[in-house]
């Protein structure tokens, strides 16, 4: 009888070195890879909040259209004066032409927003309000757009918004042309801070194109501030819904530069801000968008955001 010597087979699986080598590779294309993904999702979310800015500068100017005027970025229900006087925004007051009219009609505007009656419209998100880049959010401010955990006091659930009205350049800030102070609403979207009858009168004066002697393209109205919520102040209480579309809280004065301070004193003190790395959107009064570096001087920022200073701007791109 014959016998066969057994065969051994051959072991084909890969051996410690070469597996180790494999997930170095690996490890290699996926750091290669990643900021590649980041980057191009960045991307994609800066051109979403470019064209939500858009169709707020569209609604704005047919706004204007129809009324010869631009929205006031705030009016009182009465008598700032008045305690139990409320406020209205400017991003409330263009939803007609941002094809939110359904909502615009049910807010009853004789009474506070946060009222039951107003609670439902103003809880409703606005697309266009909120920019996809925002991460970085006030601590009473959902995910989802939201106000939250307001320890039982009015407002829980109203929706957000990411742009700020701009009312003007600081106003203990010099023009560099004449070398005065700027005072008080020397922007578009105006308040009613500061001006002589502030105390009596419910909202500003009317702001025209004609007004907006520095030239449409050439002034901006709105500017990215994001992730606000409200301003509490130590003892829990509401200072401001300033992160609400519906307050009239959402305008402010601009005195720093872009993103030059970070939160949360950004939004309580109404900065320019944004997650968009290196700069942020902002909105001329012609309706075109542009992205503004963070480098871009605070003086050149508040000469931007002057409707009549003759200030000279220059390197204002439009995306």
């Amino acid at each position: 009888m014959k016998i066969h010597p057994v065969r051994r087979r051959r072991q084909t699986g890969f051996t410690l070195v070469e597996l180790l080598v494999v997930i170095a590779v690996i490890g290699v294309l996926i750091a290669l890879l990643l900021p590649a993904v980041q980057s191009a999702r960045e991307s994609s979310r800066r051109a979403a909040c470019q064209n939500s800015l858009r169709q707020v500068g569209i609604a704005i100017v047919n706004f204007e259209s129809t009324q010869n005027r631009f929205p006031a970025g705030k009016k009182w229900s009465s008598a700032r004066s008045n305690p139990n006087s409320f406020d209205y925004s400017w991003s409330s007051f263009i939803l007609p032409h941002l094809e939110e009219g359904a909502i615009y009609r049910e807010i009853n505007f004789s009474r506070a927003a946060t009222d039951p009656e107003n609670i439902q419209a103003a809880s409703q998100l606005i697309p266009a309000y909120l920019c996809p880049s925002a991460v970085q959010l006030e601590a009473h401010r959902s995910a989802e757009g939201r106000l939250i955990n307001l320890g039982g006091q009015p407002g829980e659930g109203m929706a957000c918004i990411d742009y700020l009205g701009i009312s003007g350049p600081d106003k203990d800030k010099a023009n560099p042309v004449t070398g005065e102070d700027y005072g008080r609403q020397r922007g578009v979207l105006l308040g009613t801070k500061g001006l002589p009858n502030e105390d009596t009168i419910t909202e500003p004066p009317k702001v025209t194109t004609a007004k907006i002697t520095d030239g449409l393209s050439k002034t901006i109205m709105v500017i990215e501030c994001s992730g606000r919520g409200v301003d509490m102040n130590k003892h829990g209480e509401i200072k401001s819904y300033n992160g609400a579309w519906v307050s009239g809280d959402n305008i402010s004065h601009i005195k720093k530069g872009i993103n030059d301070e970070v939160p949360p004193a950004v939004w309580e003190d109404e900065r320019v801000f944004s997650d968009h790395p290196g700069g942020a959107h902002a909105l001329a009064c012609d309706g075109s968008v542009h992205f503004l570096n963070q480098g871009l001087e605070p003086e050149m920022l508040r000469s931007l955001c002057s409707r009549d200073g003759d200030e000279l701007v220059e390197g204002l791109g439009e995306l």
